[in-house]
């Protein structure tokens, strides 16, 4: 389930590069406002929280160098999209009692909100936030994180395995179904979360397999970091 915000922000107002974390403050914000139960629940498991979110889509902007963007008129649009209907309802539910949104510095006014229809096929993706992922390797004896582009071979093995394992981890069952793709464009990310960089990937890549896990990763994201605003994707027209 998908839902596109249209919010509206002060023209003046200057959205900073590295707006994500803020972003996913807002979700949980909205969140604990329509079920306060349902949020603390979420933010305490640690595994997987089968929800991710997308760059703000701002139509008409001005970038300010060494500072961020501003909207023009004012519009920017949010899509954010989970498997579990209760989290998209829950959310909706916390944004209705608040006329305000607090994102980062700057205020932010819900204007509108629309459901998509879910694809009922998929051949062709495109980010609409980077891909993340992660692998551990032994360097001077020491095992240390590195982050994956599609350079890498294990970037490919990664992101399989990372999907059917959050889908087993949702639905509870062993996943017997498997997708391939193919990366068909990539452009590298440095990416700010709080206090961490993160090195990502903004992608064009085809699908083959099986439509129920290709939906899966359609519906909480490809890669790591849903949450925090990571591999959302959506058709490539």
């Amino acid at each position: 389930m998908r839902s596109v915000l249209k919010l509206e922000i002060d023209t003046n107002t200057v959205i900073p590069f590295d707006y994500q974390y803020h972003l996913a403050s807002m979700i949980y914000n909205s969140l604990n406002a329509g079920d306060s139960k349902y949020a603390e629940e979420m933010h305490a498991y640690q595994k997987y929280k089968f929800f991710t979110f997308s760059w703000l889509d701002i139509p008409k902007r001005t970038i300010i160098p060494n500072q961020g963007i501003k909207s023009q008129d004012g519009s920017i649009y949010l899509q954010l999209s989970s498997p579990n209907t209760e989290f998209l309802t829950v959310f909706l539910e916390g944004l209705f009692q608040q006329p305000v949104l607090k994102i980062g510095h700057f205020d932010a006014y819900p204007m509108e909100i629309k459901i998509e229809e879910e694809p009922t096929s998929f051949s062709i993706l495109k980010t609409i936030s980077p891909v993340c992922l992660r692998t551990v390797e032994e360097v001077d004896g020491q095992l240390k994180g590195r982050d994956l582009l599609p350079n890498h071979s294990k970037f490919y093995e990664n992101m399989r395995s990372q999907l059917k394992k959050k889908y087993e981890t949702y639905y509870g069952k062993t996943c017997g179904m498997n997708f391939e793709f193919e990366v068909l464009s990539a452009e590298p990310k440095r990416m700010k979360i709080k206090d961490t960089f993160v090195r990502c990937s903004n992608l064009i890549f085809s699908v083959t397999g099986d439509y129920d896990l290709i939906r899966f990763g359609y519906e909480c994201g490809f890669g790591e970091k849903n949450s925090m605003g990571f591999g959302m994707v959506t058709e490539k027209k």
